[in-house]
């Protein structure tokens, strides 16, 4: 149990550039899948499909999609952000905002940030990983009786858990790309021939960080989410 937990503590998104000349051993990609494959999913649908991407051909035809920045993400994200350490320890919860531009980070400045249509690529995301995985799914499949297939989404979020843990233990990096599922999404259904009536969930960047870079990870203490027999009931020691 106490390893296990360890883990959980442990696991992390590797946000560093991955080292291009180092690739992931198929056993490991296999065992990674292999966790995701015993991911729970409502009514044991299994909705999923998932694309190994390690040809370099293939990854830099990904990598010269061109992204643009998406003004709903400049603002929303805005107020998640902690300037400091010391704010993002204080708040418990949100991201340090150093890791973003500048100008993203001064509300002064969001408005212009927000019109900027300045392209960058999906290699700027990639960040020189030797291997991606795209999750897809079946958008004519829902889970019974789910409004918006919200049970459906709920299991994908499992899938990429396990497949989390896993890719942890083998000290392999780990770091979902929801821009996959963004507008450069035909784009890389026709680079991967991804059938029309399938989706694209999330990738993931697997490798290995050229550098370790050490950051503020914060979480709220449960006393502050836990209750007892009722809402805000304080949860008290039996």
């Amino acid at each position: 149990m106490d390893s296990l937990m360890k883990i959980i503590q442990e696991r992390h998104s590797t946000r560093a550039l991955f080292d291009p000349h180092k690739p992931v051993p198929e056993g490991d990609i296999k065992k990674i899948i292999e966790a995701g494959r015993w991911a729970p999913t409502a009514h044991n649908m299994q909705n999923f499909e998932i694309i190994v991407i390690d040809d370099k051909n293939v990854l830099e035809k990904l990598g010269n999609i061109k992204t643009y920045p998406s003004p709903e993400f400049i603002r929303e994200n805005y107020d998640q952000l902690s300037m400091t350490e010391e704010e993002l320890l204080r708040k418990k919860v949100g991201i340090l905002g150093l890791q973003f531009p500048p100008q993203w980070r001064d509300k002064a400045k969001l408005g212009a940030a927000m019109r900027d249509k300045t392209p960058g690529t999906l290699s700027d995301t990639i960040k020189g990983s030797p291997a991606v995985l795209v999750v897809v799914y079946d958008t004519g499949k829902r889970a019974p009786a789910s409004e918006g297939d919200v049970l459906g989404t709920l299991s994908l979020g499992c899938l990429m858990e396990n497949m989390w843990l896993m890719a942890h233990t083998l000290n392999v990096g780990f770091q979902i790309m929801s821009v996959f599922s963004g507008p450069v999404q035909k784009d890389v259904k026709k680079i991967l021939a991804i059938p029309d009536h399938m989706a694209v969930s999330y990738a993931i960047r697997l490798g290995y960080p050229v550098t370790r870079s050490e950051y503020v990870r914060v979480r709220r203490e449960c006393e502050s989410f836990m209750y007892r027999n009722g809402y805000g009931k304080k949860f008290e020691q039996a």
